[in-house]
């Protein structure tokens, strides 16, 4: 099929000017915040966060700190909360300390009041800590929303070791999710002449493929901590790059979101996505060849991420439902399951080949 490129590719993207990644990173951001020349900030933390992190962060930018929150709550509520308590004072910096809700709703608004916004994550649970996309649940239905993406992404890996190992599974899951969803994305551009983007493809699917191909992985190694940090903010660029979350988001993201619209399983996006991808893994294999589903199984496996349904409390019927659900959400994103539609029968073997269920 003859594609024309579009004009969006021609844009400028918008990416973060600084990142840093190691041991005892958060020490530099009185450099970042005088390097990005911002003067007045608002800081938006979550209780333990600000105990393991923020207190410490607070004392180095007391001079220019003008307001503090605790995010109560993830929502766009809670961004209207802090726009209203904040009031007329000038903010031209929102920094984020804590895990995911706190870094989604300081990015919309830092998007909202035209402020740079700058990411220093307490957990690396997804791509969430560097992309230009905040989730959140509205009426019990998850939603998305478009932002800029972040100035810059401190991630210290002394404060991240130390999160809860369950968080660091998700995040693992989550990037290994990008093998399916760009075997998805390439799809689309043969099958329905989707614009696609190789440079974006590539950041989002190499650190996915380093971490496949790693022995022994221990995600509280700091050596490992890192690959995995550094693969999610790889992750958050290409989306920024094509302003675009089709790098790191395919089907298994669409089965994610269904068991979100369906109020099924416990759980975590990257427990759900990690299994997503054991099952678009295997459509891919069966139709198309070049894919390895085990790979994926036995990776998350060694990291004892959930490798089966039962895991994060799903029934076979609710799994088969969601699958099926999945299909009708952002139907105008092509993947596998538009591609081949399996039935439910052919579902149920999927699940029983991979020992999924």
């Amino acid at each position: 099929m003859r594609r024309k490129v579009s004009r969006e590719y021609l844009k400028k993207a918008e990416l973060p000017l600084i990142v840093e990644i190691g041991e005892g990173r958060r020490k530099m951001v009185r450099d970042i915040i005088d390097n990005l020349e911002v003067s007045s900030i608002l800081m938006l933390t979550g209780k333990t966060s600000y105990e393991l992190a923020g207190s410490k962060i607070e004392n180095r930018i007391s001079d220019v700190l003008v307001k503090k929150f605790f995010v109560k709550k993830s929502g766009t509520e809670e961004v209207r909360r802090i726009e209203v308590e904040t009031g007329y004072t000038d903010v031209d910096c929102v920094l984020g300390v804590g895990g995911g809700k706190v870094i989604d709703i300081a990015k919309v608004l830092a998007s909202e009041i035209n402020a740079a916004f700058i990411s220093i994550p307490t957990v690396a649970s997804h791509d969430g800590i560097a992309s230009p996309v905040a989730t959140f649940k509205e009426n019990g239905n998850p939603i998305s929303i478009s932002t800029r993406p972040p100035a810059a992404v401190i991630a210290d890996l002394l404060i991240l070791r130390h999160s809860p190992i369950r968080l660091l599974r998700s995040g693992y899951g989550d990037l290994l999710s990008n093998v399916t969803a760009v075997k998805d994305w390439r799809l689309a551009k043969e099958k329905v002449g989707e614009d696609f983007n190789e440079v974006a493809a590539s950041m989002a699917l190499m650190p996915a493929n380093l971490m496949l191909s790693t022995k022994g992985l221990d995600l509280q190694e700091v050596r490992i901590l890192e690959m995995l940090v550094r693969g999610l903010i790889l992750s958050g660029v290409a989306i920024s790059l094509v302003n675009s979350s089709r790098p790191a988001s395919g089907a298994e993201h669409k089965f994610s979101h269904a068991l979100g619209f369906l109020g099924y399983g416990k759980g975590t996006h990257g427990e759900n996505v990690g299994l997503g991808a054991i099952i678009m893994e295997y459509l891919h294999e069966k139709y198309y060849g070049g894919a390895d589903w085990y790979r994926i199984k036995e990776s998350l496996e060694t990291i004892q991420a959930p490798t089966t349904i039962k895991e994060i409390g799903l029934t076979k019927e609710q799994c088969i439902q969601a699958l099926q659900r999945a299909k009708k959400i952002r139907q105008k994103r092509y993947t596998i399951l538009e591609d081949v539609k399996p039935s439910k029968d052919e579902l149920e073997m999927v699940l029983k080949k991979t020992g999924v269920v």
